[in-house]
């Protein structure tokens, strides 16, 4: 079978940057192991082929509905697969998925049936935000940086910085763990 990438270079740049992204993650070690996400909205490099193209999954569901997201397409990392897999074979870490028309479900439909991350909804409920309001950005990243894992089991690291660190460090962010470090920006 071949690729949904040959013959496509603009969707191949596209993928080629998410494994490009992800080889970052890994080598820098944010990323531990098979930890974060990458999904990345493609729709604009859909071809009338690809719209075509039969499932290579059965229909599985979001979760949640999601009506701005009606038949868009992304690429996403695996689950349980690991960035620096996923930076060299992006295509058998990751799969391509179409969300179907009742904005509540999706289907794979290439390359393989490499199943999406757990945090999908997630990740899709970003995606859906985005759109909501025309926003430019693309892609839904996370990760889960092995240092900071770590200094969140140090009592005092906790003790003395915490998430009130993070607060200072940046006054934009809002802090969302009580008892690990965690934050998102308002």
């Amino acid at each position: 079978m071949k690729s949904i990438l040959e013959n496509r270079p603009a969707l191949a740049r596209e993928v080629n940057k998410v494994a490009e992204v992800a080889g970052y993650l890994w080598q820098k070690g944010w990323a531990e192991r098979n930890g974060g996400n990458i999904t990345v909205n493609i729709t604009e490099f859909v071809d009338d082929e690809i719209r075509r193209m039969e499932p290579i999954s059965e229909v599985k569901p979001i979760g949640v509905t999601l009506p701005y997201l009606k038949g868009c397409y992304f690429y996403c990392k695996g689950t349980n697969k690991r960035m620096r897999d996923l930076a060299r074979w992006p295509m058998e870490n990751g799969s391509v998925i179409r969300i179907l028309d009742d904005c509540a479900s999706y289907v794979i439909i290439a390359d393989e049936a490499v199943a999406p991350t757990s945090e999908l909804p997630s990740h899709l409920s970003v995606h859906n935000d985005l759109l909501s309001k025309n926003s430019p950005y693309k892609a839904s990243v996370h990760t889960h940086p092995i240092e900071l894992i770590a200094m969140t089991h140090c009592e005092k690291f906790l003790e003395r910085c915490g998430n009130q660190s993070v607060m200072e460090h940046d006054p934009r962010n809002e802090s969302i763990l009580s008892e690990r470090v965690g934050y998102h920006s308002l």
